[in-house]
């Protein structure tokens, strides 16, 4: 025992420099924060979070990467307060991937608020809150359509682009499973869940709801009912979890974009050093409707060695033209970039950049 207390003597002074450590840090932050505000410079540094994060995850050995990094995620959501509160729109109630999202970025100190994809873009145009974390592309159901519309319709800018593992947990006050006679959840979850579901579930009612955590909340007060949700669920409601990955492919995953009115982060990235970063950049494009015009669109960016990473097309609600939305990686010089843009405008009939952003993967 004298063993196990002489060690603990050890912790608790390591503890002491660590509170000490994150005082002196908060001392810095704060006069960062001053010349900031002084020269209107955004609170939120997405590249230079995104940089230290990266270093994080380098950094340690023995300690957990993903533990570490999210630590550091919460120091720089707590200095960031410091500095004032930076507000945060995420999709749908509390508990979902979303607002899952959010956290992982923005860390717990920030303030959150929840909406419709439309309510979302709207307070970030009208300034009500600075940020919003929109769902862009899920790697089994491919690009969110309403996504791709609003961010056309409005005066917006993606900033930062996440791609986060989407975990589907079963959960149930039912005794057994067998007892289980009605499941909530969103149409997308169940999609998502489908395999196992048929093997597990048998005969059960399908109830649909707006929403993942909303089909959490009916089965909470339903004897009989379960709920397909994210494991976040079982610590607001205090929900029995069954089974964990219950999700078809162990390797589901959902990107997520944050978007923001302010066009000083367009000014930030552009005058940045970005060599060794993971740097995308999405815009959209329509074409006139005749042979090859998608290709002469596209060749300036296979002549300059660019890397697509993606291209969909969806039909325009006014012109009912197709619009081709894509997203490369950034060349290390931007003037590529420039050259590469003005060379594909020449043959399209429209062309809307949607922002250049650092991309992680959580």
């Amino acid at each position: 025992m004298e063993e196990l207390k002489k060690l603990r003597e050890k912790i608790d002074l390591i503890d002491a420099k660590l509170l000490d450590l994150l005082e002196k840090r908060a001392r810095v932050a704060k006069e960062i924060y001053l010349i900031k505000q002084r020269d209107n410079i955004p609170i939120f540094d997405v590249l230079r979070e995104d940089e230290k994060l990266a270093w994080v995850g380098n950094y340690v050995k023995l300690f957990p990467k993903e533990a570490a990094t999210k630590i550091f995620v919460e120091i720089f959501s707590a200095t960031r307060k410091i500095g004032g509160n930076v507000k945060v729109a995420y999709l749908g109630p509390e508990g979902s991937f979303s607002h899952l999202a959010s956290i992982s970025v923005f860390g717990s100190s920030a303030e959150f608020s929840s909406g419709g994809l439309e309510d979302i873009f709207l307070k970030v145009q009208k300034g009500e809150t600075d940020f919003g974390v929109i769902p862009m592309e899920n790697s089994r159901d491919g690009l969110v359509g309403e996504s791709l519309d609003l961010l056309l319709e409005s005066n917006v800018k993606i900033i930062y682009e996440v791609s986060m593992k989407v975990s589907f947990c079963f959960f149930s006050n039912a005794e057994d499973i067998k007892d289980v006679k009605r499941l909530y959840s969103h149409q997308k979850a169940l999609v998502q869940c489908s395999k196992w579901i048929k093997d597990n579930l048998v005969d059960v009612d399908i109830i649909y709801t707006s929403s993942t955590s909303e089909g959490a909340r009916r089965a909470y007060q339903d004897k009989q009912g379960g709920a397909i949700a994210s494991e976040e669920i079982s610590k607001i409601l205090d929900f029995k979890i069954f089974i964990r990955d219950i999700q078809d492919s162990p390797d589901e995953r959902t990107e997520f974009a944050v978007i923001s009115s302010n066009d000083l982060y367009e000014k930030l990235i552009s005058t940045r050093d970005i060599a060794g970063k993971k740097i995308r950049v999405s815009f959209c494009f329509s074409v006139v409707d005749e042979p090859g015009s998608l290709f002469r669109v596209l060749q300036p960016i296979a002549k300059r060695k660019i890397n697509m990473k993606k291209i969909h097309s969806r039909p325009d609600k006014i012109t009912k033209r197709y619009n081709f939305f894509v997203e490369i990686e950034r060349p290390n010089n931007r003037s590529i970039m420039e050259r590469t843009f003005t060379d594909m405008k020449k043959n399209t009939v429209f062309f809307k950049i949607f922002g250049e952003y650092p991309y992680r993967v959580i």
